[in-house]
């Protein structure tokens, strides 16, 4: 059971974690074009998910 709660509340900082490394690392090593798009995308996913989660939080 502590094991399951533990990867229930780890899951997504993890995930928003991989894919901010990733965002920054196509960033710095990509050539330009879909990189950077890419890159944009992955940086902007982890805001646009604490911007939900502080909007929800003002609400309560």
């Amino acid at each position: 059971m502590i094991r399951n709660s533990a990867t229930m509340i780890w899951r997504w900082p993890l995930a928003l974690a991989i894919l901010t490394c990733l965002g920054l690392t196509s960033a710095l090593l990509g050539e330009g074009g879909i990189w950077w798009g890419l890159s944009w995308i992955a940086l902007a996913i982890p805001l646009v998910v604490i911007a939900i989660a502080v909007h929800r939080r003002r609400r309560a």
